[in-house]
C-alpha cells in the first residue's frame, strides 16, 4: 500500500482548524504533522506520486448521518436493497458513513434491511452503512408524523425479535411513555443497541425514567413530539437541560425555526447536538412527486410533504445542514462540522470515525468555506471528486468521475 498525504488544508481538530498535513495508508489515518511552510513544494510519496493538494480547503472527517430514509431517487422503505446504491451517491454530500433508516412498517421490511446490509457488493466504494436505524414502530400515535398508524405496534418484546447490534441494528427510536417501553429499552441496550426517544408525548418524569432505563439520545428534537411548555417541559425540556441526553436535529430551515435551532445550540453545544438529514428520495433530486413507505409526497424544492401538508422527511444534505447550523447559530466552522462528525460518531459509539486522529478510518471530506464538497475519501478510497478539484488529485488515486 502507498501512503497518501493531503497537504495545504485547514484540518478539523477538537479545538478548531489547524494547518496540518494528514497522511493515510490503506483505509487508516497514519499521521498528522505540522504543515510545510507556505510556498514549499508538495511532498511526494516514495513511489513518486504527488500528494493531494488541498490548499485553500477545509479537511474534515467524513460526515456521518444517523437518520436517512433515502436520497438521490432511492427510497429505502420500498427497496431496502437500495442501501448500497444510496451509499455510492452519499459521498457527493460529504457523507462517508450512515444509518439507513426504516420507519414504521411491516416487520418484513426491517428484516429485508438487515439482509441487505449483509449483502455487501464486491468492490463497493461509497459511504459505509454502520447498521440500521429502526425509527418505530413503537411510537406514540399522537405524534406519528408521516408514519402510517396501521403499522404502529406499541412497545412489545416480540417486535424486537432478532434485533441485535451484531445482526446490524445500531439505533432504535421509541416513545418511552408507552406501556412496557422500559422493558423493551432495557432489552435493546443489553443487546448493544442505542435507544433514542422520539415521536413521543413523554412527560419530564417519564423522560428521566427512560434515561434511567437506557435512553441516551433524542431523535429529531422538536419534531414529532409534544412541544415545550413552561409548566410542562416534557421530553423537549429534559433533552435541552439534561447532559445525559444528546439530541439530533434536522437543520434544514423548515423543520425547526432558526431561532429554535439557536436556542437548542445554546443549551447543548458543543458536544450535545448532532445533525441528521431525515432525508427521503427527493434529496439530490428535482422538485416533483415522490413516495415514502407507500405514502405519496411532493417535493416543492424546499420541503417534502404529504397531501395533508405533513412534513415527510427532508431533502437537505449533511453538508448543507452544517452550513445552516453555522448560519443560524453563529457557531464556529469546526463546531458545525463536529455536529456532523464526532457527535454522531459518539452517539453510536463509533470510536474509529468522526475524528482526524492516527488510527481512525480514513473517511475524509474536503470542503470550501461555503461547505461545498470538493472531494470525499471513504476508507482510503476516493469516492467523489468534483470537476473543480480534479486537478488536485494524482490520476492514480481517482477511481470515480
Amino acid at each position: 500500500m502507498t501512503a497518501v498525504s493531503i497537504v495545504g488544508a485547514r484540518c478539523l481538530t477538537a479545538s478548531g482548524l489547524e494547518a496540518l498535513t494528514l497522511t493515510f495508508e490503506g483505509d487508516t489515518i497514519t499521521s498528522l504533522s505540522p504543515a510545510e511552510p507556505s510556498g514549499s513544494a508538495p511532498p511526494r510519496n516514495p513511489d513518486g506520486t504527488a500528494a493531494i493538494d488541498a490548499s485553500g480547503l477545509v479537511l474534515s472527517p467524513g460526515l456521518i448521518d444517523l437518520q436517512i430514509n433515502g436520497g438521490y431517487g432511492h427510497d429505502l422503505q420500498d427497496d431496502p436493497g437500495a442501501v448500497w446504491d444510496l451509499g455510492r451517491e452519499l459521498p457527493r454530500s460529504g457523507v462517508t458513513a450512515f444509518l439507513p433508516t426504516i420507519i414504521s412498517g411491516p416487520g418484513s421490511r426491517n428484516r429485508s434491511m438487515l439482509d441487505a446490509l449483509k449483502a455487501r457488493p464486491a468492490g463497493y466504494c461509497g459511504a459505509e452503512p454502520l447498521g440500521a436505524h429502526f425509527e418505530g414502530p413503537m411510537i406514540n400515535p399522537r405524534h406519528a408524523g408521516a408514519h402510517r398508524h396501521e403499522h404502529l405496534t406499541g412497545a412489545r418484546e416480540d417486535v424486537i425479535d432478532g434485533w441485535h447490534r451484531s445482526a446490524g441494528v445500531a439505533l432504535v427510536t421509541i416513545a418511552p411513555e408507552l406501556d412496557n417501553a422500559h422493558d423493551v429499552i432495557g432489552e435493546l441496550t443489553r443487546r448493544g443497541i442505542v435507544v433514542a426517544a422520539g415521536h413521543s408525548a413523554a412527560t419530564a418524569d417519564e423522560t428521566r425514567a427512560a434515561i434511567a432505563a437506557g435512553v441516551s439520545t433524542v431523535t429529531h428534537l422538536f419534531n414529532a413530539m409534544a412541544p415545550l411548555g413552561h409548566r410542562s417541559p416534557n421530553l423537549v425540556g429534559v433533552a435541552l437541560t439534561d447532559p445525559r441526553l444528546t439530541v439530533t436535529m434536522i437543520v434544514d430551515g423548515v423543520h425547526i425555526d432558526p431561532i429554535a435551532v439557536a436556542a437548542a445550540w445554546t443549551a447543548k453545544r458543543p458536544a450535545g447536538l448532532g445533525l441528521v438529514t431525515d432525508a427521503v428520495a427527493a434529496m439530490g433530486q428535482p422538485p416533483g412527486p415522490y413516495r415514502i413507505s407507500g405514502t405519496p409526497t411532493v417535493f416543492d424544492g424546499v420541503s417534502v410533504r404529504t397531501a395533508d401538508g405533513v412534513l415527510a422527511g427532508s431533502a437537505v444534505t449533511m453538508n448543507q445542514a452544517a452550513a445552516n447550523l453555522a448560519e443560524f447559530t453563529g457557531c464556529e466552522r469546526h463546531e458545525a462540522l463536529a455536529a456532523a462528525t464526532s457527535v454522531p460518531a459518539g452517539i453510536i459509539g463509533e470510536k474509529g470515525r468522526g475524528r482526524l486522529i492516527p488510527g481512525a478510518v480514513a473517511d475524509l471530506v474536503l470542503l470550501d468555506d461555503d461547505y461545498r464538497v470538493h472531494a470525499t475519501v471513504c476508507a482510503g478510497r476516493v469516492a467523489h471528486v468534483n470537476g473543480a478539484a480534479r486537478h488536485r488529485f494524482p490520476e492514480s488515486l481517482v477511481q470515480v468521475s
